[in-house]
């Protein structure tokens, strides 16, 4: 018991500087050293005809059984015809969470970017893969049979090949050479501290020489991501409108992803997939290119650091140990071919942690429940509005406007009485190094002394 206490303490020191690392509660930050202007929170990305209205958004006819999770997972392609009617690819970035108080907001330090890959291969599962009684369903739909051990760390030993069925539940698609992954188009926004755009921005970094008119706007706008903490309080957005026209004539399979920076440095935050860096086992994907996330998974799952293997020994496997199907690069996939809804693309209306939920990533599900004015049942739409006003808007800038100012409420903070044991644990510490540096002196003291007199 007194050795668990202690590492329990050692832990709550060392942890702040292990965590530097849509994700509405990443990048993590303990000690709220940093502006959370530099986090995103959400990538939402669907197609629109042309008057600005969603394109055949997918229906979920099963209403995310728990009981049957192959349920609404296989789609069918669109028509050919319905195909002709999409004209444009609309893609909304969210940032700065839990806005209250839009006065201060500081964001013209930072540069924020979507990335488009048009070129990547990525496979989406048919309606015979998914139905176990057809030869392809009986491999495909299912987890392979021999499951993963794993050690007294809580690692798997091996990572599973995931059918192509899990893939697509799980990722919105199956990416075979993810260290392929490059962007093609690179959307680059830089803000006034308003919210509104500088000028000349938005603008192409990539390729540079593309001109077409994005339909840019940005601005303060009510949170869309549909999880009760967040009701009430606003973000900053970001939306484009890229025509489908941009893209050559036989690609219809995207990734996409963004990333926050400060200046003309290096990725601070990333978003890909919803609610996936913001895992704690994922905070190392950050900071790199999606590229080599499935490298630096691999490696952290062989070669865990030191903090990981500390939590995972004080059974926090919950939170840090990886799973057989988290060897994935954290993108979005979006396929023209079918309906968009999560997890192929996003759309506003899509909870995500609902979805998620369905097939074993239930972190924001069971979060979900903890805010006092919506504890039950769970809310599933936008703000909990279920008296019939709109959610969200059919046509750009298809967020609701923003909600009342008021004061920004203040970070969480520790207890008093926390910070009273976490103050005595560090005068401890230092009242044991500075008696061992007073025992080490009088041992070099005595030891002169008796040279002296031999």
């Amino acid at each position: 018991m007194i050795r668990s206490r202690f590492l329990c303490s050692l832990l709550l020191v060392l942890l702040p500087f292990a965590a530097a690392a849509s994700d509405h509660a990443d990048p993590i930050d303990v000690l709220n050293r940093q502006r959370q202007e530099r986090a995103l929170t959400d990538l939402f990305v669907f197609p629109v005809k042309a008057d600005g209205t969603p394109a055949f958004p997918f229906e979920r006819e099963a209403k995310l059984p728990l009981h049957d999770p192959l349920a609404d997972v296989v789609r069918e392609p669109l028509s050919d015809e319905q195909r002709r009617q999409i004209d444009s690819l609309v893609f909304i970035l969210c940032v700065r969470r839990q806005l209250t108080d839009s006065t201060t907001l500081k964001l013209e330090p930072y540069t924020y970017k979507i990335n488009i890959d048009y070129h990547s291969l990525v496979k989406f599962p048919k309606r015979t893969d998914a139905d176990p009684n057809s030869e392809a369903g009986a491999s495909s739909a299912t987890a392979p049979p021999t499951a993963p051990t794993a050690d007294d760390h809580g690692h798997a030993h091996t990572k599973n090949k995931l059918s192509i069925v899990e893939a697509f539940a799980r990722y919105g698609g199956s990416i075979p050479h993810p260290e392929k992954i490059k962007e093609d188009i690179v959307i680059e926004f830089r803000l006034n501290d308003d919210g509104r755009l500088q000028p000349g921005y938005p603008r192409f970094s990539q390729p540079k020489n593309l001109d077409v008119d994005l339909r840019p706007d940005a601005g303060i706008h009510d949170d869309p991501f549909i999880f009760p903490a967040f009701f009430g309080t606003n973000i900053v957005a970001m939306q484009v409108r890229l025509p489908i026209s941009v893209f050559p004539n036989d690609r219809t399979n995207f990734l996409i992803w963004a990333t926050s920076h400060k200046g003309s440095g290096g990725p601070i935050d990333h978003v890909g997939r919803s609610l996936r860096t913001q895992n704690p086992r994922f905070e190392l994907l950050n900071t790199l290119h999606p590229s080599r996330h499935v490298a630096a998974i691999t490696e952290e799952h062989n070669h865990p650091s030191l903090m990981r293997d500390i939590l995972l020994r004080l059974n926090f496997g919950s939170l840090f140990a990886y799973r057989s199907w988290d060897f994935v690069p954290d993108v979005m996939c979006y396929s023209t071919i079918y309906p968009v809804g999560f997890p192929n693309g996003r759309l506003l209306t899509d909870d995500v942690a609902a979805i998620l939920a369905q097939h074993g990533d239930t972190l924001l599900y069971e979060l979900s429940f903890q805010d006092d004015r919506y504890r039950w049942p769970r809310q599933t739409t936008n703000d909990g509005r279920s008296d019939g006003s709109e959610t969200f808007l059919s046509k750009a800038p298809y967020l609701l406007p923003a909600n009342p100012q008021r004061a920004q409420p203040p970070p969480l903070r520790l207890s008093t009485a926390s910070i009273v044991k976490l103050t005595l644990i560090v005068i401890a510490l230092l009242s044991l190094w500075a008696l061992s540096l007073w025992l080490f002196a009088r041992w070099y003291y005595r030891r002169q002394i008796r040279r002296r007199y031999l």
